[in-house]
């Protein structure tokens, strides 16, 4: 192939107005993709509301509550564990609330009439802690709830908490362990709606100072008696 072939074959070089116009175009493509895309999904500015059309705008967000949101996660799920460093066992905190007195067990058989309800309730330090299991002959009506010696400023005498309530169906099994939010009286109300008699055996174990029913508004202090 002779000189003047080769030459006839090369491609020119692009002209400096061809290079200053690319380049231009290149640029523009780059702020166009910054202002819809970048800005919105990285830090939430959506100048021209594209991000918004296009659902990016969330993206800012989600990824930085997305280290908070796993602190949280682990904070919840970690015990807290103080290691010791001479090599004894770690202590896990925050496992048991300590007592003055024993625990006391109690065990009885409740009956209702149709459209009777009764009261058994324990009085109880904060922080106590009480298992408990009843059994009914048919499904009863129930609130699990408590009334706190120091009523907040404001409640009146008939300020109480509910913990757990039932007043339809009701149940006729229910156990558990509770632990008293507050220093005062903790139980359950029972109230028979069917148009038979029912018959209740509850059996509770914890640390309360005395037992109390309220049975058609007289109230009766109680002694624990052993299981039957």
């Amino acid at each position: 192939m002779n000189e003047m072939s080769v030459n006839a074959m090369a491609v020119p070089a692009p002209s400096k107005a061809k290079l200053v116009k690319a380049t231009a175009v290149a640029l523009a493509v780059a702020l166009i993709i910054l202002f819809t895309a970048v800005l919105p999904a990285e830090y939430g500015i959506d100048p021209l509301g594209t991000g918004k059309a296009l659902g990016l705008n969330g993206l800012a967000a989600s990824s930085a509550s997305a280290p908070a949101a796993q602190k949280a996660v682990i904070a919840q799920t970690e015990s807290p564990v103080s290691v010791s460093t001479g090599g004894d066992a770690p202590v896990i905190k925050g496992t048991f609330a300590a007592q003055p007195s024993r625990y006391k067990i109690d065990s009885r058989e409740l009956k209702l009439d149709q459209g009777e309800g009764m009261e058994i309730k324990y009085h109880m330090q904060k922080g106590a802690g009480l298992i408990y299991s009843w059994t009914a002959s048919q499904p009863v009506a129930y609130e699990f709830h408590g009334e706190p010696d120091v009523k907040p400023s404001g409640a009146g005498e008939d300020y109480y908490e509910s913990y757990d309530l039932d007043d339809q169906v009701g149940k006729n099994t229910y156990n558990g362990t509770f632990t008293s939010p507050s220093t005062g009286i903790q139980g359950w109300f029972w109230e028979n709606k069917t148009d038979s008699p029912i018959t209740i055996k509850l059996v509770t174990a914890g640390f309360y100072d005395y037992i109390l029913q309220n049975k058609d508004d007289v109230k009766t202090k109680l002694q624990p008696t052993d299981p039957k």
